[in-house]
């Protein structure tokens, strides 16, 4: 009783924390070219450029840095790395709301990406405390924290931009995550063994133990999940503005608000639900239905000529993600040795990083190639060839027929 108590607590703290976490980067992400405006005279190539670094550097030092901190957490704990994380991101926002110009607010965004893993490091908290059986639950549930302050960020970012300005909203946000650290450090209890670096267990042998294909699917399903839910953002209102010609600016906003929160409303609908069905299933067989799911959902998306269509093709997109994106999770805690949790953990932060990157990247490539509908083709392609690697995998592990709700796919 007492166990589960102290489960509920850490988990209600850190659900809390996962929010304020993406509530904070949503909430100043939207502005920071027109607040990157006021530090200087730069022209709309120079803004382009600042504001595209500005959002790429802090996930580019976010993938370079996480393993470094994946072994501090197999040595001191995962709450320990939750303060870091927290404490860090209070005191980096806030320099970026004082920043004197565009350099120090750019060396700023790299340290809160170094120093970043807040919500990485709550879901290894999580997925060693729970029960194995509810663990699909849990991490599902976890999960509707980030995306909530997803869904929220732009909105109160803006209306915070338009009332105390550009520096008040980031001190605000700062704020919140000073609130994050106080309820982690007192809200959060974890028994930890210290470990000495000395007799930590190197992780290449582990690694060597768990396989080059399950390290490859598990980290490449990380980033293509990522890359493909942010692939369309940065070019969502064109794409919406294309397919409904006649709309006004202000309409074409709307919609593009509405289609933008689609997968994310759907994840925080339907988390409870599938982490029921992952925990029935397991996550072998969730993975494998969920991208085929994915697949032919992106598919359908890049032949709709109506936004209506794409919303209810988006939403579809937010139920895969909401299986898809725990049962990886899943995967990590149910073949990871405990002792190497915290670096394997940090190695999935490092490819989701690497996802936000590439997905908006490539988008941007294809669109000018081949039109934004093409954008769907190419994610579905990559999420084919995640479920090709899992598809390996699987076929190495248990080589022979496995039933998926009455559609049975051989694993040759």
């Amino acid at each position: 009783m007492e166990a589960m108590a102290t489960l509920t607590r850490n988990f209600r703290v850190l659900w809390f924390g996962s929010l304020i976490t993406d509530l904070g980067n949503a909430m100043t992400l939207p502005f920071i070219v027109l607040y990157i405006q006021t530090l200087g005279d730069y022209s709309t190539t120079q803004l382009n450029f600042l504001g595209a670094a500005a959002f790429a550097v802090t996930y580019a030092c976010k993938a370079l840095v996480a393993p470094l901190w994946g072994r501090l957490a197999d040595q001191k704990g995962r709450k320990l790395m939750c303060l870091r994380a927290s404490g860090m991101m209070t005191l980096t926002i806030l320099g970026v709301g004082l920043a004197p110009n565009v350099i120090v607010l750019l060396i700023l965004r790299a340290a809160q990406g170094a120093f970043s893993g807040y919500i990485n490091n709550a879901n290894a908290l999580i997925s060693i405390t729970v029960p194995a059986e509810q663990r699909g639950q849990w991490l599902s549930k976890l999960v509707t924290g980030s995306i909530s302050g997803t869904l929220m960020g732009p909105l109160l970012g803006s209306l915070l931009a338009n009332t105390v300005g550009y520096r008040g909203a980031f001190v605000a946000t700062s704020s919140l995550m000073a609130l994050v650290f106080v309820m982690t450090w007192w809200g959060v209890q974890e028994k930890v063994t210290a470990v000495s670096r000395a007799t930590l267990p190197p992780l290449r042998p582990i690694l060597h133990q768990l396989g080059g294909r399950f390290i490859c699917a598990l980290l490449t399903s990380l980033l293509v999940v990522q890359a493909t839910t942010n692939a369309i953002t940065p070019l969502l209102s064109l794409l919406v503005g294309q397919l409904a010609p006649q709309a006004t600016a202000q309409t074409i906003i709307l919609m593009t608000g509405i289609v933008a929160a689609a997968p994310g409303l759907a994840t925080i609908l339907m988390a409870g639900r599938v982490g029921r069905i992952l925990d029935r299933l397991g996550a072998g067989r969730c993975l494998v239905i969920f991208l085929i799911l994915a697949i032919v959902d992106l598919l359908l998306t890049s032949l709709v000529h109506q936004v209506a269509w794409l919303v209810g093709l988006r939403l579809i997109l937010g139920i895969a993600d909401a299986a898809l994106l725990p049962a990886l999770q899943v995967m990590t805690v149910e073949h990871v040795p405990h002792a190497a949790f915290g670096r394997v953990f940090s190695l999935n932060q490092s490819a989701q990083a690497c996802g936000n990157v590439v997905g908006p990247g490539l988008a941007v490539i294809v669109a000018n190639w081949w039109g934004y509908q093409s954008i769907f083709i190419v994610t579905a392609g990559l999420q084919l060839m995640a479920l090709m690697l899992w598809v390996a995998y699987f076929s190495q592990q248990r080589p022979h027929y496995i039933a998926l709700n009455g559609l049975t796919i051989a694993l040759l």
